[in-house]
Parts: C-alpha cells; structure tokens; sequence
C-alpha cells in the first residue's frame, strides 16, 4: 500500500473511532461522508482504517483521544497497543511508514490544536506548533533535530564546543551555530523562515548547492530544487504566542489554515473563497473566531456538528 499523508491517516482514524461510539449521531456520520467525498486521499485513508479493523478488529481509542476528549495514553502505550491487537501487523496502513513517520514514538509531539515548548539539553528552545512532532539528537559532533510532522521554530543557543545545529525535514538541513528560525511542512516541500541570524539550508539529494537565508527572509525547498528566498511577515511566529496572524489572507486559505488547528473539517464555499480577512486571532479556542466571522465578512457559519462547519454567502 502506498503511503498517506500523515494528517490525513490520523484525520481517517479520528473519523473512524469517533463513529464507532454508539452514541455517534446521524449528523456526524453525515459529516464523515462528506469528509470520505472532498477528496481521494480521504476516501483511500477511510478504506485503510476499515482495512486495519478488520485485520485488528478494532483501533484503539486512544488514537483520536486528543480530538475526542477521551483518556489520552502515553504514545508509546498507544503505539505498543496496536502492535499488540495487531500481532504486529504494518501500521504503514494509517500513514505511520517504518523508519519515517513514528510520529506517536517522537521525542516530541503536539495533537491537534497543541502547541508547545522545551528547552533542550543545551539551553536551546524547541517550540511545536499543532500536530507536530520532532525527535532531537545531540552527539559529539552535532546537535540535531529531525521535524517528522507539522511545524517548529528553534531558537538556537551558542554552543561552548562550537557543534553545528541541524534541523532536518524530508525536504533537506537547516543549519546555523545560532539564531532564531522556523521549519514548516507544506506538502511541496519544507518552508525556512530565518528571524535571527543566517541559516544554511541544503537539499536532501544535495544535488543543488547550500544556500544562505538572512533575517528577515524565507524559502521553500524540496528535496532536489531550492526555491529564492522572499521577504518573511516578522509576525510568522505568533503562533508560538498562540496566535494566528493574518494580513489580506483569503478566506478559503484562512479556512485550510485554521483546520490544522481544529478537529474534523472546516470546507469554504467558492462563492466567498476570495474574500480577504486581516486580524491576529487567539487559537486556544478557534470556535469564537469563527463566530465572529459574519460580524467581519458577508459569510455564515454553517455547524452541521461541531466537527463539521461550512464557511457559506450570507
């Protein structure tokens, strides 16, 4: 089987739990439906999860207990669950791929609407945006950190014996001695935004030659190509402040980025997709920023269940 989007695999099994309770009403498996509809992705991600019931008769609860508000289990228990149900079948099945995706078995993780900060053994601080995850490992020669999911800023300390500071993605390296800087998942690729300092930045084939990104700039990369760095909004980091700033940002992109920090889906109707919202707004709750919408924008909020809200003309 092929490998699934990570977001969309855990989107698949929270679906899936979330409709194995009894209680589950028609609307939210009325809203599943229309999840399975939106895309391919989703409907191959629910045919995986169906596949797993069937082959472990039935995933742990514990998979969608940060969206669900169930006992949440240390991820390694969670993990070590589904082997055990499974007799140690493959998880690639819900996107966690064999010595790539072990999201659950990070160092570091976020669930969804999640965001966190450590300080690391050096004095270094690694911050995780929602549904995140990243394993750090120091040595002798190198302080290393490796983004598996989402979005993370660092804010790197000088180190006494001058070992580099690496942060890898599927994309490539970002390394710098010391600084201020963020490594984001987008699919195409890994974004760079550099707030302090000069960051290296390296494709993973290492077909292209490493690039230098100053303060203040930005740069998508892939594994064989490096895009040219831009301009960076300085206010990119807000969400470490857990705040979303936005600047003339269309609704529908304002839709897709709000999803990554709410459960279940968030669709935006063509007709008001163009509309332009500006604001800085707080995610510890996005359901108050929705509601607040029309009093903004000519829209409605439709809430088929609290895991489904359509954007639609007023």
């Amino acid at each position: 089987m092929s490998a699934l989007d990570p977001r969309v695999a855990r989107q698949a099994a929270e679906w899936f739990v979330l409709l194995q309770d009894p209680d589950a009403a028609p609307a939210e498996h009325d809203a599943c439906a229309h999840w399975r509809a939106s895309h391919a992705d989703h409907e191959a991600a629910w045919q995986r999860a169906l596949w797993v019931s069937q082959r472990v008769g039935q995933l742990p609860a514990a998979v969608a207990v940060p969206v669900l508000g169930r006992r949440q289990l240390a991820r390694r228990d969670v993990l070590k669950s589904m082997v055990l149900a499974s007799g140690g079948a493959t998880l690639a099945v819900l996107g966690y791929r064999e010595g790539a995706d072990h999201h659950w078995l990070a160092d570091y993780r976020t669930g969804t609407g999640e965001h966190a900060r450590h300080t690391l053994s050096d004095g270094s601080q690694l911050h995780l945006d929602t549904a995140s995850a990243a394993d750090v490992r120091y040595d002798a020669a190198c302080r290393r950190v490796r983004l598996l999911r989402g979005e993370l800023l660092v804010e790197v300390a000088t180190d006494v014996a001058g070992r580099p500071f690496v942060v890898e993605s599927a994309a490539g390296c970002a390394q710098a001695p010391s600084g201020r800087f963020s490594l984001r998942e987008e699919g195409v690729g890994s974004r760079l935004t550099v707030f302090e300092g000069r960051v290296q930045v390296r494709t993973r084939s290492g077909g292209q030659p490493s690039l230098d990104v100053n303060a203040g700039e930005q740069l998508l990369f892939g594994e064989t190509w490096l895009g040219a760095p831009t301009p960076a909004d300085p206010r990119r980091d807000a969400w470490t402040r857990g705040v979303l700033h936005v600047d003339g940002m269309r609704l529908d992109a304002f839709a897709v980025e709000l999803q990554r920090y709410r459960a279940g889906v968030l669709t935006c109707d063509a007709a008001v997709a163009a509309l332009t919202l500006s604001g800085s707004y707080q995610l510890a709750n996005t359901t108050p920023i929705l509601d607040s919408l029309p009093g903004l924008l000519p829209v409605r909020v439709r809430y088929r269940t609290r895991y489904w809200v359509s954007l639609l003309p007023a």
